[in-house]
C-alpha cells in the first residue's frame, strides 16, 4: 500500500464518520457485555519520526505503514472496563524519517513488531450513546525493530574530516556514512483513545490511536531506536461474540 492509498482510505473514514453526526440513533453494543469477548483486525501506521506531532501529517516521510497488520482480542470485564490484547506488524521502509535523524537507505528495510496489553474505560453508557463507543485507555507493550541503516542528515555529520569515524555520538557508522543500527527491542508505556462504531449488535469498525513512550532500548544507548517514542494508530473491523457467557450455560442445560 503506498502513500497515497493511505491517504484516500483515511480520508473516506473520516468523511463516514462525519456523516455519522448527524444520526441520533444507531445500533449500539449488547446491554450486557459482562464475560463477553471481541475480536478484531485491520491495517496501522506507525509514526517512529521523532518530531513530536509537529510534522505529524507528513505522510510520505513520517508515516510507516508497509506490510501492516493489527490483531485485537478485548475481555469485558462489564460495560464500561474491558482488558485488551493486540499485536501489530508493520515495517520501515527506505524514505521514512527516523527518530528525526535521517532516512531509512534504500534496500534495509526494517520489520516492526508490537505486543501490547492495555485496560479500556468506555463511555457509552455514560453519555447513553448508541453507535459510537468511545474509549480511552492505559497500559503497556513491547516492540522490536529490525536491523537497518539510516542516511542521516548532514548536520548530523562532522565536517572538515577526511576518514569517517566509526561511530558518531555512540551509532555504528559504516563506510558509506550510513548510520548501521542494530536490532533492538524496548518496553513502552503506552496510552490512548479510540471509538467502536456499530453496524450491528455483533460488528462494527474499531479506531484506535496509542502514544507509545519508551522506558528503553537495546544496544544503542543514544540516536535512532534508543529511547524514542512512537505514535500508532489503527483502522479495522471487531467482531463481538453477543451473550457468549449466556449461550454456553443453555447449551450446558
Amino acid at each position: 500500500m503506498n502513500y497515497n492509498k493511505a491517504i484516500y482510505i483515511l480520508a473516506m473514514f473520516g468523511l463516514f464518520v462525519c456523516s455519522l453526526n448527524a444520526q441520533s440513533k444507531g445500533n449500539k453494543r449488547v446491554n450486557s457485555s459482562y464475560g463477553n469477548w471481541s475480536f478484531g483486525a485491520g491495517i496501522n501506521v506507525v509514526d517512529d519520526s521523532g518530531t513530536k506531532g509537529k510534522d505529524f501529517f507528513n505522510v510520505k516521510e513520517n508515516w510507516n505503514y508497509s506490510s501492516s497488520f493489527t490483531v485485537n482480542v478485548e475481555y469485558y470485564i462489564d460495560n464500561q472496563w474491558s482488558i485488551s490484547v493486540a499485536g501489530s506488524m508493520n515495517e520501515y521502509v527506505s524514505g521514512k524519517n527516523i527518530d528525526n535523524v535521517g532516512f531509512v537507505v534504500k534496500g534495509y528495510t526494517a520489520d516492526y513488531i508490537a505486543a501490547d496489553l492495555s485496560t479500556r474505560f468506555y463511555f457509552g453508557d455514560l453519555f447513553s450513546s448508541y453507535a459510537f463507543d468511545t474509549y480511552v485507555f492505559l497500559g503497556f507493550g513491547y516492540n522490536k525493530i529490525g536491523r537497518y541503516k539510516i542516511d542521516p542528515f548532514m548536520a548530523d555529520l562532522p565536517v572538515d574530516i577526511d576518514v569517517l569515524p566509526n561511530e558518531i555520538n555512540g551509532i555504528p557508522v559504516d563506510a558509506n556514512g550510513f548510520y548501521d543500527m542494530p536490532a533492538v527491542g524496548k518496553i513502552t508505556l503506552n496510552g490512548g483513545i479510540g471509538f467502536n462504531y456499530w453496524l450491528a449488535e455483533t460488528w462494527g469498525l474499531n479506531f484506535n490511536f496509542t502514544g507509545k513512550v519508551a522506558t528503553g532500548g537495546g544496544e544503542v544507548k543514544t540516536g535512532p531506536n534508543s529511547v524514542s517514542n512512537q505514535a500508532q494508530f489503527s483502522l479495522g473491523v471487531i467482531y463481538f461474540l453477543k451473550n457468549f457467557k449466556k449461550n454456553k450455560i443453555s447449551r450446558n442445560k
